[in-house]
């Protein structure tokens, strides 16, 4: 988990450093947008070596959730 979350502050514009938890509920940041979208799918893939689709990304609301994915 720590990987992906350096992983995702390394790569998300607008998202201050340290400022992600396990439990941060993304959708709901003001960083946000598409290509955020697009970065959490490939820093996951990059993270745990696996794809997920948009659709299971949109099942999510926490970092946290979308990290158990890779389960």
């Amino acid at each position: 988990m720590d990987a992906f979350l350096r992983e995702l502050e390394a790569s998300l514009v607008g998202c201050p450093k340290g400022s992600l938890k396990p439990d941060t509920r993304f959708r709901e940041q003001p960083w946000w947008d598409s290509l955020a979208l697009l970065v959490f799918l490939a820093s996951f893939q990059t993270v745990y070596g696996t794809q997920i689709t948009p659709a299971q990304l949109a099942k999510c609301q926490t970092i946290r959730e979308v990290a158990e994915l890779a389960r």
